[in-house]
């Protein structure tokens, strides 16, 4: 086969919620992915080691996001992780026979369609189907799907280098959600203040690093220190990144939580539109940290990063602060 019979291939801003999006496609499930990632609980924040270059990491969105999505709904799910890739591969082609896409956790850099050097996971894509030897991918970066070998998507499922992904995957194997939009998006929202505010709170796994509001201090309290790696360009220029690329949807994820809180708004009473505001104003708070980060990357000698890295994390302290007194808001609101 080469891909599933009435599937919906489509693009967007981020990996996971552009596969839920497809996902919510194809079921008729008719959210949009802002609404995704918001009932994912979307937003979040790990500040990461890497064991080379470019040292450091972090993403604006916690690790577990794909599985809240469906806990939050209602959806019937499995997911599995540790198996071995016989019995992954096994799975994989009875599902995807079966008309069901399946949710898979990979590492760029085994994805030979991305022709990249750089390690970055967990990057979620859907399996579309089995042709043989060869995978079948919807992948939110591209216009079509794509295809690669299954050897290849072996390596990229059982990678290591980011974090280990131990070939996880998630099925869906009920698929009429049980809890209304309202519902589920105030338990999302409490869990995604819940966890930015401590986030031992939540029962799910968090994986290594820094969370939460920490995660972002964390980040802050190391910046000016970066200076002192073997490629500190590289590095800044990673965390530029982080922040309007690599499939964030501009401010760390921030804008695309504040779509959904623009939604949210409209059907939940009890939040204050100055809340979906302020969401935004942070998001573009942080887009201009990026544009710092950016161009202190962009400096011939190292010594004149400091001033810049200064400024920025001059800037991520303050939105840190601001970002507290937004998940209060928030907390708040939906527990009353």
């Amino acid at each position: 086969m080469t891909s599933l019979d009435g599937y919906e291939h489509g693009t967007g801003e981020h990996c996971g919620s552009t596969s839920l999006r497809n996902l919510a496609t194809h079921h008729a499930w008719d959210f949009d992915e802002p609404t995704c990632f918001g009932l994912a609980s979307g937003l979040g924040f790990t500040y990461f080691e890497l064991p080379e270059s470019p040292h450091r990491g972090f993403f604006g969105r916690p690790l577990w996001i794909e599985d809240a999505y469906f806990a939050h709904l209602g959806i019937g799910y499995n997911l599995h992780r540790g198996e071995s890739w016989e019995t992954v591969v096994d799975r994989l082609r009875a599902r995807t026979a079966a008309g069901d896409p399946v949710l898979v956790y990979t590492d760029i850099f085994h994805l030979d369609y991305f022709d990249t050097d750089t390690h970055f996971a967990p990057h979620t894509l859907l399996l579309i189907g089995i042709d043989d030897e060869t995978a079948v991918l919807s992948d939110s970066e591209f216009d079509d799907p794509q295809r690669l070998p299954l050897d290849r998507l072996r390596a990229s499922t059982e990678s290591s280098y980011v974090f280990d992904l131990a070939n996880r995957h998630l099925v869906v194997t009920d698929t009429e959600p049980t809890v209304g939009f309202a519902d589920a998006a105030r338990e999302a929202i409490a869990d995604t203040a819940s966890y930015m505010l401590d986030p031992e709170t939540r029962d799910r796994p968090l994986g290594p690093g820094e969370h939460g509001l920490d995660g972002i201090r964390q980040f802050a309290a190391d910046l000016p220190a970066w200076t002192a790696y073997d490629d500190p360009q590289w590095s800044v220029r990673f965390a530029y990144q982080n922040v309007e690329r690599r499939g964030t949807g501009g401010g760390t994820f921030r804008r695309l939580y504040a779509r959904f809180l623009d939604r949210a708004t409209e059907e939940l009473p009890e939040l204050d539109p100055e809340l979906a505001e302020r969401t935004h104003g942070i998001a573009d708070d942080w887009t201009a940290i990026g544009e710092t980060l950016k161009d202190a990357s962009e400096v011939d000698e190292v010594s004149a990063m400091d001033p810049q890295l200064a400024e920025a994390q001059a800037a991520i302290r303050d939105v840190a602060d601001r970002e507290r007194e937004l998940y209060e808001g928030l907390l708040a609101a939906v527990e009353e």
